[in-house]
């Protein structure tokens, strides 16, 4: 998919926003109160007129309901505009090596590779690799310390059964001592091989699964030419 494409993409998706729909209603609304206001002028009292109070505060608050409509429509123009280009930016990743968060990575002549970091020191952590149908196929508990890790898979089951070649998913549960939860984030690496631009945040699809272009961490030309 080219930049253009990518463009027109957001574009369609983010056409016929509610500040536009709000701003048709006040329009009809605001006729609506002139033509009653020119209406009760004309048939008024003239030895009781209108008070001006209620006529003036009616003004204010149109003017302020159109200023409100006007701040919106100009942050759904930076929204827009921001989405615009996350879907170039993102169209321009395709073919290359990216690292961002994410749970997938491909199993390739007997190696897949994840990195992970926790938040706080786990001596109570489990790393399960999961295949495609759900089911895990390889299950390890580890002390694991606060800080960056590294886990490389070799491909065997809990038996020691070679598994085929394709996108495996990392799922880790992290407690610390007192058994409460430890925050991880789960890094993936691969080249991105597709792009979804049906959300404001990209989808890129990399080893089979999907992460959000928001947590690419890193982009490089790939090791080896695809």
């Amino acid at each position: 998919m080219d930049i253009a494409s990518a463009t027109a993409a957001v574009q369609a998706a983010t056409a016929g926003n509610k500040s536009s729909v709000a701003s048709a209603a006040l329009a009809g609304n605001f006729d609506t109160f002139l033509r009653l206001l020119t209406t009760q002028l004309k048939h008024q009292d003239p030895t009781n007129p209108m008070s001006s109070d209620q006529f003036t505060q009616q003004l204010v608050q149109m003017s302020g309901v159109e200023q409100s409509i006007q701040t919106n429509r100009n942050l759904e123009t930076l929204i827009t505009a921001n989405s615009i280009q996350n879907s170039n930016l993102s169209v321009s990743l395709l073919g290359k090596q990216v690292t961002g968060s994410g749970t997938g990575a491909l199993l390739t002549a007997g190696a897949a590779n994840w990195s992970y970091a926790l938040a706080a020191d786990a001596p109570d952590t489990t790393l399960q690799v999961i295949n495609a149908d759900g089911a895990t196929v390889f299950t390890q508990k580890l002390n694991a310390a606060k800080g960056d890790h590294q886990f490389a898979w070799d491909g065997k089951d809990g038996n020691g059964a070679d598994q085929p070649d394709g996108t495996y998913f990392l799922k880790i549960v992290a407690n610390a001592a007192n058994g409460a939860p430890v925050a991880v984030d789960t890094r993936t690496t691969g080249i991105v091989t597709a792009i979804d631009l049906t959300s404001t945040d990209p989808l890129l699809t990399v080893n089979g699964a999907q992460i959000r272009y928001s947590q690419i961490t890193s982009v490089k030309q790939p090791d080896t030419p695809i």
